[in-house]
């Protein structure tokens, strides 16, 4: 630890690796960072921006692995955005002709 550190009284962190403790600064940037969260196959989110053109589903609708769920046009390209599971369509949270940004809720399953 350098001088100036010692002047500033700078708290630290305890970090226990296999029994043994060590005593670290830890940046704001880690301690703010967005936690890992795993992915709930459950929300069809979409994977890229742009336009839904077809929606092939119906809140309530059955629908096996696979399906395919919608079309979202990006670039000129039409994807088929299929299902990741088997299930029943929950809610529908986009229509014909929004524009979606990447990350937005397409579809929730039951």
């Amino acid at each position: 630890m350098s001088k100036e550190n010692k002047d500033k009284k700078t708290p630290h962190d305890e970090l226990i690796i296999e029994n043994s403790v060590y005593y670290t600064e830890v940046p704001d940037s880690y301690k703010n960072r967005k936690l890992f969260t795993p992915i709930n196959k459950k929300l069809i989110l979409a994977t890229i921006p742009g336009t839904i053109v077809d929606i092939y589903v119906k809140k309530g609708q059955k629908v096996e692995k696979n399906d395919n769920l919608l079309i979202l046009e990006a670039m000129k390209m039409r994807n088929k955005v299929k299902s990741p599971l088997s299930g029943e369509i929950k809610s529908i949270h986009i229509k014909e002709g929004d524009l979606v940004r990447k990350n937005a809720l397409l579809i929730e399953l039951k």
